[in-house]
């Protein structure tokens, strides 16, 4: 059963990729004001038998137990992935208007079924902050009455809920196992908090756009800030997300832009798709194939599509990239914030 669920796992992880090396002399801006994190005291707990676990795509980071994880009693997934209809994350299914941008499940899996002693769900700030304002409680959007807000940054707000485990059909064994894995949730809980990620400058590029005219680095010189969506033809969240991204290219900040980088375009079966994706998005701004510079780049500092990079004029890095695919709310947020940090 377990190998079953793992092989499920990878063949949805095909949007991710390993981060294999950092680019050295990176360059970063200074802290975002929006980079507001919830301090937890994690020296209250004793993390030696703890192993650091990263979900690149939420941009979060927690210790789970070395024990639990090795024998796969926990795994770290999501459930529409691990036990649902891998068919439907192909559609793009209408959510709830409470449902969360993204969301971490921590399973317990004994010998028989699977249950959730926590989870970690991520919201555009916006709206989190007015549905508080309302007077609605945490438990009203998260449908887990232990509810708490654990950190924030970059316009995302991210909320630890703990559903109800009916324990009453466990065996002796497995009430122990869940019994300690419950013992630990509050060092677990006290060492979840935003994933910093680090990328290099682009570098000089000559490349091409979808409609095959010449860009290169000069395409920043013309403005202050630049936004960077990296999407790739295979990603469902990236594709999903292009109307958005087209309307929000329409009313940008002034001494803005919105441009993309097509990663995985490497033939011209893949440029014929990109070009189609693009169009039946009415996507309208500049969107770039990569050249060999640009090629070894997104394989040195990419972890996941889509990405989000910000550059200034020169094309330097302004600030951390944004993993993931985001709320529109969130995107706006954090252009506003890199644009003060390179001074509007």
């Amino acid at each position: 059963m377990k190998k079953n669920i793992i092989s499920k796992i990878l063949t949805v992880l095909l949007c991710t990729f390993t981060l294999t090396v950092l680019l050295a002399g990176c360059t970063q801006g200074e802290t975002s004001k929006n980079d507001q994190s919830t301090v937890r005291q994690e020296e209250n707990y004793d993390y030696t038998d703890y192993k650091d676990y990263t979900e690149d795509g939420m941009g979060i980071t927690l210790k789970l137990p070395i024990k639990y994880l090795d024998n796969q009693t926990i795994i770290p997934g999501k459930y529409e992935v691990m036990f649902g209809d891998l068919s439907l994350l192909e559609k793009d299914i209408p959510k709830a208007e409470t449902d969360p941008s993204d969301h971490l499940d921590i399973f317990f899996m004994p010998q028989k079924g699977e249950y959730c002693p926590f989870k970690v769900l991520e919201y555009p700030a916006e709206k989190w902050d007015g549905w508080m304002s309302s007077n609605k409680r945490a438990a009203d959007i998260t449908k887990c009455e232990t509810s708490e807000e654990i950190c924030r940054k970059d316009g995302t707000v991210y909320i630890y809920a703990q559903p109800i485990v009916d324990t009453s059909a466990f065996d002796s064994n497995m009430k122990a196992d869940y019994d300690e894995i419950v013992q630990m949730l509050p060092a677990i809980k006290a060492s979840i908090k935003p994933a910093t990620f680090t990328v290099g400058d682009l570098g000089a590029f000559s490349a091409n756009d979808l409609d095959c005219k010449a860009v290169d680095n000069s395409i920043f010189a013309g403005h202050k800030l630049t936004m960077i969506n990296i999407w790739a033809t295979f990603c469902q969240p990236c594709i999903k997300e292009m109307p958005d991204l087209q309307k929000m290219s329409e009313d940008m900040p002034a001494g803005t832009q919105l441009i993309s980088i097509v990663g995985d375009v490497k033939d011209e079966e893949l440029l014929k798709l990109a070009k189609k994706i693009a169009k039946d998005a009415g996507v309208s701004f500049t969107s770039i194939v990569p050249d060999n510079s640009l090629k070894e780049y997104l394989d040195n500092n990419m972890i996941a599509y889509p990405t989000t990079l910000f550059v200034d004029s020169a094309g330097k890095i302004i600030g951390e990239p944004i993993i993931g695919e985001r709320d529109m709310s969130v995107y706006k947020e954090v252009l506003n914030d890199r644009l003060t940090q390179v001074g509007s």
